[in-house]
């Protein structure tokens, strides 16, 4: 109203002045005729000019900084209008933004910039003379500034050394899946020196290289329509742990494989060359670089069917779609950073009232969930984008996923300390800022690390271990971050590492994995199939654990698992004993107990239809009779405790045994009865391998 009062004055006195004009000049006063109009209508001419001139807009900013992602105020409070004066706001945002203003009718203004760039914001004011007038306040954005790392000083992990031969068969339990009495000898006549360098150097021969060579062999058509189902991940990978020379490199593959999992428990259609493409990513990637190994892990399309960021799409609230949050979570939770943040020593950080910091929320899930959205099996036409697997042509599965830019979403998204995704990046610009949150947050170091080291060496490091081996993967001798094959370097030769049995405390060591276990003794004592055409000893696995088939994305066992009360109040974990059950122990020792060698078959056996013969298996036993017939038996107890225990066979059980065996080798010997005398080494290898000594790795 006081807007259309204010018209009407100012049409009445634009009518008075055009009438005036018009009026002889003699009948105005000497005032009036300096100023050419009468007095009163000089007055309201004068108040006209007086509220034209009041309209004033002012724009007054209040951010902490321009930067993406935070919240801009912006007032008029300062400006020249009149108590009825109305407010109107606008903005013009760079290409991509998505950014809109809050409050644009009122006073007050406030915008959250999602992208870098120039944006305007414009003041439109109309005074309460109607009068309309323009602000405009132009300013720049930046990106937010990630978080910096604490400085890590470079560090060199220690040089590799041994102290004795019960060391370097420590060391071989350690780094291989189990020593040989012809590993132990290389070893030593090399030197660990050039022992390690070797394992880091040798040309490597993948896993799906490995399953084309026994493919044929096992009937496994694989990788097209009419595939007959058959799977020989498990038997690829016993090639390997058996056979290949580059031990330390498999070693790491596997402990990989259960900290990055997938699982052949899901539904990958019986595809060999997928999965083991995954094995390989992790094979080669072993002693490289951990972004470039999560980076490629990330994209692979095994993992991706796995944990579902295959084919993963933008929100969609009209279909009541949203991003699917399972590879979002288990990337932080299982992959790099875990629940809880960590001191670089592997101790849980506590808050101000002594609670655990938790490392993300919700919320975080969601934004790393739709900024991994966008991405499915490469070379296919973007309609088909999410469709089921199984209508995809074998072949085109194999390739790294590729990024597919109408399914990604472009909205802004807040990232763990500080890293930014801003608004219109495409799919790989926000995975790349995904990876680089992760792998530059302070967690990362210890977190692997004391998975590494649990796998390798000690279920219960000390923190001091833990932080030394951290310092190493946050910056190596060249300052480089992440560089496993400097990080394994450090766990093996660690002087913890190589304490001595009597150095070492109550808790030291690690319970052998079923599958773990398994591979020593098959290693030790050179197991293999009767027919050499078949491959039986490759088929053989313990019941609870083959490879790269988990039962979850959580591993066979949980890192933190604690067995009962007693290891509850030592604040100790035993990880492995998750999965070592009673039903376990009976299938290991069918393994351990029904195993002869070649010559006791023959004796006693030779007459056995061929088809029973295809599913034999024997050892080697090497030297062990030419120790038993010249020095007796303490002397094969000895030779068996140092290789199988490392001299850890207590007194106790050493008289024991001697006292029930030695009577047997002696009666046979005395007789002559060669398959009785070879036959008192299977009941002797059998009691050794279920012991306690045994089943754990120190």
């Amino acid at each position: 109203m006081k807007a259309m009062r204010n018209l009407r004055v100012l049409a009445v006195s634009c009518c008075l002045i055009a009438s005036m004009t018009s009026a002889s000049t003699s009948d105005l006063t000497p005032d009036e005729e300096a100023h050419g109009l009468p007095m009163w209508l000089l007055y309201v001419a004068t108040q006209t000019a007086a509220n034209d001139s009041a309209v004033e807009p002012r724009i007054t900013a209040s951010p902490a900084a321009f930067i993406a992602g935070e919240v801009l105020y912006f007032d008029a409070a300062a400006s020249n209008g009149g108590d009825g004066a109305t407010y109107g706001w606008s903005l013009i945002r760079p290409d991509g933004s998505q950014a809109e203003l809050s409050g644009q009718n009122g006073i007050g203004v406030s915008l959250e910039p999602d992208r870098a760039g120039t944006y305007t914001l414009i003041l439109t004011m109309i005074g309460v003379n109607g009068v309309q007038a323009e602000e405009r306040l132009t300013f720049d954005i930046e990106l937010p500034e990630p978080e910096p790392l604490p400085s890590y000083e470079p560090t060199a992990p220690p040089l590799p050394f041994i102290s004795d031969e019960t060391d370097a068969i420590r060391l071989l339990y350690q780094s291989t899946f189990g020593p040989r009495v012809a590993d132990v000898e290389d070893l030593m006549e090399v030197g660990v020196d050039s022992w390690f360098t070797n394992q880091l150097s040798i040309d490597p021969v993948g896993y799906v290289e490995t399953w084309a060579s026994i493919a044929e062999e096992f009937n496994d058509l694989d990788g097209f329509d009419g595939a007959n189902g058959v799977e020989l991940n498990h038997e690829t990978f016993m090639v390997h742990a058996l056979y290949s020379q580059d031990q330390l490199r498999h070693r790491m593959t596997y402990a990989l494989s259960q900290l990055l999992v997938i699982s052949t428990k899901f539904d990958f259609s019986h595809h060999d060359q997928l999965t083991l493409g995954y094995a390989d990513v992790l094979y080669n990637n072993a002693f490289g670089n951990y972004r470039d190994l999560l980076r490629q892990v990330t994209l692979h399309p095994a993992m991706g069917m796995f944990l579902a960021m295959l084919g993963n799409e933008k929100a969609d609230p009209s279909k009541n779609i949203r991003p699917d949050e399972n590879y979002a979570r288990e990337i932080m939770q299982l992959f790099t950073i875990g629940l809880k943040e960590l001191n670089q020593d592997g101790t849980a950080r506590l808050d101000s009232e002594g609670e655990i910091i938790q490392t993300y929320r919700p919320v975080d899930i969601q934004n790393y969930a739709a900024a991994l959205t966008g991405w499915y099996f490469a070379n296919l036409e973007p309609y088909r984008f999410g469709d089921s697997f199984h209508s995809v042509p074998w072949h085109l599965r194999l390739p790294q996923m590729t990024a597919y830019e109408d399914y990604h979403q472009k909205t802004p998204k807040k990232l763990l300390r500080n890293y930014y995704v801003q608004a219109d990046a495409s799919a790989e610009e926000s995975l790349e800022t995904v990876l680089d949150s992760l792998f530059y947050h302070p967690n990362l170091a210890p977190f692997v690390s004391l998975h590494l080291i649990k796998s390798f060496v000690t279920s219960n490091p000390s923190p001091e271990y833990v932080g030394r081996v951290a310092a190493v993967f946050n910056s190596n001798e060249n300052g480089e971050r992440g560089n496993l094959g400097s990080v394994i370097q450090a766990i093996l030769f660690d002087h913890e590492a190589r304490l001595s049995i009597d150095e070492q405390p109550p808790n030291y060591g690690r319970a052998k994995d079923p599958l773990t276990r398994f591979l020593n003794y098959w290693r030790f004592f050179k197991l293999q199939g009767y027919d050499p055409e078949r491959r039986e000893e490759v088929r053989r696995s313990p019941q609870s654990q083959q490879f790269l088939n988990a039962p979850s994305v959580f591993n066979f066992f949980s890192p933190d698992h604690v067995p009962n009360a007693a290891f509850s109040e030592l604040s100790l974990v035993a990880p492995e004993l998750q999965i070592i059950t009673p039903e376990t122990l009976v299938n290991m020792s069918s393994h351990f107990a029904y195993t002869s060698s070649l010559e006791e078959l023959e004796l006693c056996c030779s007459e056995s239809p061929e088809e029973q013969k295809l599913t034999w298996i024997y050892y080697d036993l090497g030297v062990l009779p030419s120790i038993q017939e010249t020095s007796g038996t303490h002397a094969t107890i000895d030779f068996l405790d140092t290789y199988l225990m490392q001299g850890r066979l207590s007194e106790a059980s050493r008289n024991a045994l001697f006292e029930f065996y030695d009577p047997q080798f002696q009666n046979a010997l005395a007789s002559g009865n060669r398959e009785s005398f070879l036959g008192t080494f299977r009941g002797l290898i059998y009691q050794l391998v279920s012991s306690p000594e045994y089943a754990i790795q120190r």
